[in-house]
């Protein structure tokens, strides 16, 4: 049994991270794989998370206790931005069983320090990354691999909801590739190959009434992946229809996915069409990816699991893809990474 430390207990340290720890706890099958004491790291705590039961929380490192870093995972779960100071913070406390909320980073340069972080701290690193853990996606994986259906020629992935209140109260992202696009790259570089080319990316702007909050309404790229597939995902962060979908176009067939599109929602549809567009196959899946990522991930971590995908080197692709498609739609000219000033606290502070 592991104990969990959660760094940041904002939206996603408690109602993603938190909240499925708790759940994943509760089924029984998997109780033995986490202790329900949580330790929570926030100076902001008493305003945000007080009242959650079996929760011990500290305002910074120093001062937490009895949660020992043999049989300790960290949930990094700040913003992105803060990511590396913070992960700086607990390797150096002795912790090294890390669990890092999407996206690793948004840029190039400091995902170079958090490699050297993982180099010499000899620490692991896994980001999560829903979809890679959804029972939809296992099952669209097994017919690529099985070839049932020939060539996969096309994959068309979109993740869209509205994220207009949350985007006016919590600038938090200053564009929408860093909030649903980590998901999609990461799927498209599974199912399609670690190899893979931006041709094409655009960003487009939000727009409230007369707000406009730039490069946070829409964000779209193109890949070229292996064996001449290719791969166009999409994300709406202005739109009034939640949609989380897949389309996958086979030599003669076509697989439609739909993922789980809300937290209350543990479901996704699986649909198999002719080349006539005739529904031959369709299979509702059970399907809770969250909780399915941290089940793997602290299987792993106690050595009773296969080494989940979404590692460090894997996520590499993931924000180099994304930085390809920033620069190839004008939005690092040049690359807008960490200041100069945070990259050399952080390289400093390494030893």
């Amino acid at each position: 049994m592991l104990q969990s430390l959660i760094i940041g207990f904002g939206r996603a340290g408690k109602g993603l991270h938190h909240h499925c720890l708790r759940k994943a706890y509760q089924l029984g099958s998997h109780a033995d794989l986490f202790n329900p004491h949580v330790g929570v790291v926030d100076p902001k705590f008493a305003e945000i998370g007080s009242s959650q039961p079996n929760v011990t929380s500290f305002s910074h490192m120093d001062e937490v206790q009895g949660f020992e870093p043999a049989n300790t995972v960290v949930h990094i779960c700040t913003p992105p931005e803060l990511h590396t100071n913070a992960l700086l913070e607990v390797v150096q406390r002795g912790y090294r069983m890390i669990i890092m909320e999407k996206p690793l980073t948004t840029t190039e340069k400091e995902l170079e320090v958090i490699r050297d972080i993982q180099n010499i701290y000899r620490c692991e690193i896994l980001v999560v990354a829903n979809w890679l853990s959804s029972s939809l996606t296992r099952s669209i994986h097994a017919l690529i691999k099985s070839g049932i259906y020939g060539s996969l020629r096309f994959i068309t992935a979109e993740q869209n909801k509205s994220r207009l209140s949350r985007t006016l109260a919590n600038p938090s992202h200053h564009n929408a590739f860093d909030v649903e696009i980590p998901h999609l790259v990461a799927l498209a570089l599974l199912l399609g190959g670690k190899n893979a080319q931006v041709v094409q990316s655009e960003v487009r702007d939000m727009r409230i009434g007369e707000h406009v909050i730039p490069n946070m309404g829409m964000a779209t790229l193109t890949l070229h992946q292996d064996d001449g597939l290719v791969s166009r995902l999409s994300s709406n962060l202005a739109t009034p229809i939640r949609k989380r979908r897949i389309q996958l176009n086979f030599d003669s067939h076509v697989v439609f996915g739909y993922y789980p599109s809300a937290q209350d929602d543990s479901h996704s549809w699986l649909e198999i069409c002719d080349g006539n567009g005739h529904v031959i196959e369709e299979k509702i899946l059970y399907d809770d990816p969250l909780s399915a990522v941290f089940i793997e991930y602290y299987q792993y971590f106690l050595g009773v699991g296969e080494k989940p995908v979404s590692d460090l080197d894997f996520n590499s692709r993931v924000v180099t893809t994304i930085s390809q498609a920033k620069r190839k739609c004008g939005l690092l000219t040049p690359e807008a990474a960490l200041s100069d000033d945070n990259l050399a606290y952080s390289m400093a502070n390494m030893g």
